[in-house]
């Protein structure tokens, strides 16, 4: 995503994500609620809180895209291994009982 345009001050407006993961480093690192998402992006970016949120955050969205993209697939798969697994035991439980 490219960063907002500057305002007459110099200072860019964050991004939605840099938003998010100013949100994050303030709740880790138990800031004042008060503290505006710029400042906490001023004083913290490049830290090792914000790439640990920044990472989380990536982490979180990457595995949201996974479900949604196997859930289909996962669910048909699941209806077929039930039987198999079912037989398995059976005979499983014959062999060792």
């Amino acid at each position: 995503m490219r960063p907002r345009p500057s305002d007459p001050n110099g200072r860019r407006s964050l991004t939605d994500r840099e938003a998010k993961v100013a949100r994050r480093v303030r709740r880790s690192l138990h800031l004042q609620a008060s503290m505006s998402e710029q400042e906490v992006a001023q004083q913290f970016r490049g830290s090792v809180a914000w790439r640990r949120a920044r990472l989380s955050l990536a982490g979180e969205e990457l595995r949201g895209r996974l479900a949604d993209a196997f859930g289909p697939l996962a669910s048909r798969l699941r209806g077929h291994v039930r039987p198999f697994r079912r037989r398995a035991e059976g005979l499983w439980n014959r062999i060792w009982t």
